[in-house]
C-alpha cells in the first residue's frame, strides 16, 4: 500500500492521463517506504495526516523525476520538514530511553 494514493499524486503533478500509472505508481511505493523509513511508523494504520501525504507527494515526484538534482533536494528537505513533528526516536533523548 502507498501513504498517498494513485489520485493524490497524480492531482499534485496535474496529470491528467494515465501514461504514467505504472511509473507513477512505483514511485509512490518507493516515497511510501521512504516516509515509514523516517518516520519509524507506518503511518497507515491510524490513516495518515494530511501532511504526511503531502510530504510522500513530494518524495513521489522526487523517485520519478529525473529532473534537476538542486529542486529535487529542495523537495526531499520540504518532505523531511513536513515528517519532522511525527517522526519517532529522534536524537539523543531517544537512545537513552531505548537503553
Amino acid at each position: 500500500m502507498t501513504i498517498a494514493t494513485l489520485e493524490q499524486f497524480k492531482d499534485y503533478v496535474r496529470e491528467l492521463t494515465n501514461d504514467l500509472d505504472d511509473t507513477f505508481t512505483l514511485a509512490l511505493e518507493s516515497a511510501s517506504a521512504e516516509v515509514r523509513h523516517y518516520l519509524g511508523f507506518d503511518p497507515e494504520a491510524s490513516g495518515p495526516e494530511p501532511d504526511i501525504v503531502m510530504a510522500c507527494c513530494l518524495l513521489a515526484a522526487v523517485h520519478a523525476d529525473v529532473g534537476d538534482p538542486t529542486i529535487n533536494a529542495y523537495r526531499r528537505r520540504a518532505a523531511q520538514r513536513l515528517l519532522d513533528p511525527y517522526r519517532l526516536n529522534t536524537g539523543f533523548g531517544a537512545a537513552a530511553s531505548e537503553s
